[in-house]
């Protein structure tokens, strides 16, 4: 019989996320995770609702990246937990756990699509000071270092992005069409 870790690698490729929630939520009761199963038990978490949850394993992901000692995983780990709790009004943590991800990059000069994810919040908080040009400059930016690393996410936001700026500048057309392709 398989174990509840990989049943719940299992379910987590078959996108079966409460499944995977359930089998890897209890395979982390009984042993260590490593990283990777982390963010699949995060991923699996938020996606179900958990958002404390997720939270909570994002920031064990994290520093297990760290002591693995993958610095640009335990960005990304800190940037998806900071963006999630600024999407969530939790600006304080959320933009500490930023704070924390771009040190990180900034200490280490990383060159890596995860210098690209820290670009969106920047981006998203120009489009709320009503600077739809900054805005568009900064998802240029995140969407250029997505294409340069094969990031396909990256760069599809940095396009919604760009697609909002336009719009809120004025250029209607043009930020639908980016928006559309998307």
């Amino acid at each position: 019989m398989a174990s509840q870790l990989d049943q719940g690698r299992e379910a987590f490729d078959r996108r079966e996320w409460a499944q995977a929630y359930s089998y890897l939520a209890t395979a982390s009761d009984q042993l260590p995770l490593d990283p990777e199963d982390l963010e699949r038990l995060a991923t699996a978490a938020y996606l179900t609702g958990r958002d404390a949850d997720s939270d909570e394993v994002l920031a064990r992901a994290h520093h297990a990246w760290l002591q693995a000692g993958n610095p640009q995983r335990a960005v990304g780990a800190a940037f998806w937990l900071g963006f999630g709790l600024l999407v969530r009004g939790e600006e304080a943590r959320g933009n500490g756990w930023l704070a924390r991800a771009q040190r990180i990059v900034d200490d280490g000069d990383l060159d890596c699509a995860e210098r690209g994810s820290l670009l969106l919040p920047v981006a998203l908080a120009h489009l709320d000071r009503r600077e739809p040009e900054n805005a568009y400059a900064a998802f240029l930016a995140a969407a250029e270092i997505g294409a340069r690393f094969g990031d396909p996410d990256l760069v599809t936001l940095g396009r919604l992005g760009r697609g909002q700026a336009l719009i809120r500048s004025g250029r209607t057309a043009e930020g639908v069409a980016l928006l559309d392709e998307a």
